[in-house]
């Protein structure tokens, strides 16, 4: 039922295109998201990362220690108990995405030996600097910029946006081969023709 409401979403947006003052805000979040996608991989790539760190480190994970798990199973709250039901390795992507977004939980290192403890700190400055940062600050700079190229040729991406939807209906009414477009009521071409000012 999520998948069909996301996918909802998605329709519902693709939909919003008809009105024009919505079509703007419509091309504006897609082309931004379009442009992000680059950063947004290398941004997953280092939550990967920072996650296997996490995961040989033994963040949460309290299965090495007998007495610690025997303690635990005994209280319904515990340290990463949020992420019993999806497991380790994506508890520790979740906790990274948390971390590179200032939320900070630090119950979980109370239970970890010194030298994984002092590891898990390097981690954290290094999350904080690189996710939390820098790289967030990326993101938002370059949010910026495709903002402002989607703001100076808005004209244009909406006129295409119509031109796109006008071919998709046209080839919704006349679905099967076999049947031909009136040349005059469906021209092959559209042409727009501005005045310069």
């Amino acid at each position: 039922m999520t998948g069909v409401l996301l996918l909802a979403l998605i329709k519902t947006m693709f939909f919003l295109r008809i009105f024009d003052n919505l079509s703007y805000l419509v091309t504006l979040i897609r082309n931004v998201i379009y442009d992000l996608r680059l950063f947004m991989i290398f941004y997953l790539i280092l939550i990967f990362m920072f996650s296997l760190i996490f995961g040989v480190m033994g963040f949460q994970n309290y299965t090495n220690d007998k007495e610690l798990m025997e303690y635990f199973e005994k209280k319904d709250d515990y340290p990463g108990i949020e992420y019993r039901e999806i497991g380790l390795f994506f508890g520790n992507i979740i906790s990274v995405i948390r971390m590179s977004l200032g939320d900070f939980d630090f119950d979980a290192i109370k239970y970890m030996d010194n030298l994984s403890n002092i590891i898990f700190w390097l981690a954290w400055i290094c999350i904080v600097l690189m996710t939390c940062i820098i790289f967030l600050n990326f993101i938002i700079a370059e949010a910026s910029a495709s903002y402002e190229k989607v703001v100076q040729n808005i004209d244009n991406y909406l006129i295409f946006e119509k031109c796109y939807m006008i071919n998709e209906s046209e080839n919704m009414l006349y679905s099967s081969k076999e049947s031909k477009k009136d040349k005059n009521k469906f021209p092959m071409f559209l042409i727009i023709r501005e005045m310069d000012q």
